[in-house]
């Protein structure tokens, strides 16, 4: 008995965010009409605005609700002579009205439509293919519906390597309408010189040099510790030489030349 009151409620409340939405130009809706199943039908809306139904063919529907959109189709089944009595009930699978933009860093960055019920941060990245190899272990989210626009900074590495479950659920938020979630690239650094595998690497807060010339392989056997070199950006942009030692902590973005020995 509790089962089927849950359900019903469920289809209740589909119902009632259905009713509530205008119909936008790609928005997916379920048509169905009471004691007629060969009528079902799922449809896009077009970009003129249009649905075709079977029978009535074409039919515009751009800026109704889906109650209004109803009660459009049944006259048009009754007044068209196919039906005496139309009771037609239309869903709205996926709204194009309500969008989340999923940027940056992902496989797949876009725009995801929000399905009739609440869709999750980790569902959005879910459907945009997760986060790229080049992506940062932080993402933003940034929720348009506030004035000014409210900016969420989740540490995704932090979350799921240390963070027990009531934290995680907690960072996994409901969506709204016109959020964006950003995630931007990586921080890098970069070894030039004679290092045994020079080349451009993701940055981890804290790292030091010798650390961070472990992951270029070490020292070539032409390299040398006194030979050691950080060029670091400073506040106007321009790159100054930092002096360097093997526990010199690094910054993103450093650039680290390992020049050769003259023995």
């Amino acid at each position: 008995m509790k089962k089927l009151i849950v359900i019903l409620f469920l289809m209740f409340s589909s119902s009632l965010i259905a009713a509530d939405n205008v119909l936008n130009d790609g928005d997916l809706v379920r048509i169905s009409v009471y004691g007629n199943p060969d009528l079902t039908t799922e449809v896009k809306v077009s970009a003129q605005g249009d649905i075709n139904f079977p029978l009535i063919g074409e039919v515009s529907v751009m800026g109704f609700t889906a109650s209004q959109a109803e009660k459009l189709i049944s006259k048009k089944l009754i007044a068209d002579g196919f039906l005496r009595q139309a009771q037609v009930n239309l869903i709205v699978l996926q709204s194009t009205g309500q969008q989340v933009s999923v940027l940056g860093q992902v496989a797949k960055p876009g725009k995801y439509s929000i399905e009739t019920g609440s869709k999750t941060l980790f569902d959005f990245i879910a459907l945009s293919g997760g986060v790229s190899a080049q992506g940062s272990d932080f993402m933003t989210i940034i929720r348009m519906s506030q004035n000014p626009p409210q900016r969420i900074s989740v540490n995704i590495k932090k979350l799921f390597l240390q963070s027990n479950t009531d934290q995680i659920n907690s960072a996994n938020m409901q969506m709204q309408a016109d959020d964006i979630i950003y995630v931007p690239e990586a921080p890098v650094f970069y070894v030039y010189g004679e290092a045994r595998t020079p080349g451009v690497f993701r940055f981890t807060p804290g790292m030091t040099l010798v650390q961070a010339l472990s992951m270029a392989g070490g020292l070539s056997a032409r390299g040398t510790e006194n030979g050691l070199q950080i060029q670091r950006r400073n506040q106007d942009g321009q790159l100054v030489e930092v002096e360097a030692t093997m526990s010199t902590v690094i910054f993103a973005d450093d650039i680290i030349t390992v020049k050769e020995s003259l023995f």
